[in-house]
């Protein structure tokens, strides 16, 4: 699936095996459908929770999660994970409150720290996020995605220098992760280093289509004076994307500049 923005994944919190078969999205039904005891009733829940995210439905997985927590008022499951599902759904604000409180009821918690980070990522509150992020690996040194994020958090602050540390580590202990790649491009493409760009750019798009990166990957080959496969990556992104304008300006770029 081709995608436009460049964010963080969010972790899943999601301890122990859950029955083998999902129950299907839907909304929240009476308990007595769920089951007897708490705990089933929990699991039966989660279960539709999940179905409702991976079929997209992050507003119906919310409704679900909220269920969870008037049952179990301090289950962190629930509590991480709808405020994913509020992240997801564009309801940053709410997430972030789901998560403040999962960290003052479980301060070790590095999932709901780095979730956190996330959410403030996507808010662009980029200084909180290096913050969180920093908090992640003071208790996970070895999260490869927390470095990533903190990376793509200075990045977007403009502070590359920094950026590159922090990208370069997250890549030395994760060499497939395509954020990292991106996030290294964009540093790369800031300070003209074009081939560096190209070479980064198109190390992440193996792992993963992004129809933005592809559009910086056009920068990139401009940048180096080959237009011709700039002319052919923002073709290929109006190909997916035909109202996305940072590929139009370069389309119309090159070629008035090839007339």
């Amino acid at each position: 699936m081709w995608r436009i923005a460049i964010i963080g994944l969010l972790i899943v919190l999601n301890p122990g095996r859950l029955a083998a078969e999902d129950l299907s999205c839907g909304r929240v039904p009476p308990l007595a459908e769920l089951g007897d005891t708490k705990k089933t009733q929990l699991d039966s829940l989660l279960r539709k929770a999940m179905s409702c995210i991976r079929s997209g439905k992050p507003d119906l997985a919310i409704d679900l999660f909220s269920e969870m927590i008037s049952i179990e008022p301090d289950n962190e499951t629930a509590y991480l994970n709808r405020a994913n599902a509020y992240i997801q759904s564009g309801q940053v604000a709410q997430g972030l409150a789901d998560l403040s409180f999962l960290i003052n009821l479980k301060p070790s918690l590095a999932d709901a720290w780095f979730n956190r980070g996330i959410g403030y990522l996507a808010a662009r509150k980029y200084e909180r996020a290096i913050a969180d992020f920093g908090e992640t690996l003071r208790l996970k040194p070895d999260f490869a995605r927390a470095y990533c994020n903190r990376g793509l958090a200075l990045v977007r602050k403009g502070a590359y220098d920094r950026a590159l540390e922090d990208l370069n580590a997250g890549l030395e202990k994760s060499p497939t992760s395509e954020m990292c790649y991106f996030a290294r491009g964009d540093v790369y493409l800031h300070i003209e280093e074009y081939q560096k760009a190209v070479d980064d750019y198109t190390s992440g798009l193996k792992i993963a289509p992004n129809i933005g990166v592809l559009s910086q990957r056009a920068k990139a080959y401009e940048g180096l004076g080959e237009r011709e496969k700039a002319l052919a990556d923002f073709k290929a992104v109006l190909s997916k994307a035909p109202t996305y304008k940072p590929a139009q300006d370069g389309l119309k770029r090159l070629s008035q500049t090839g007339e």
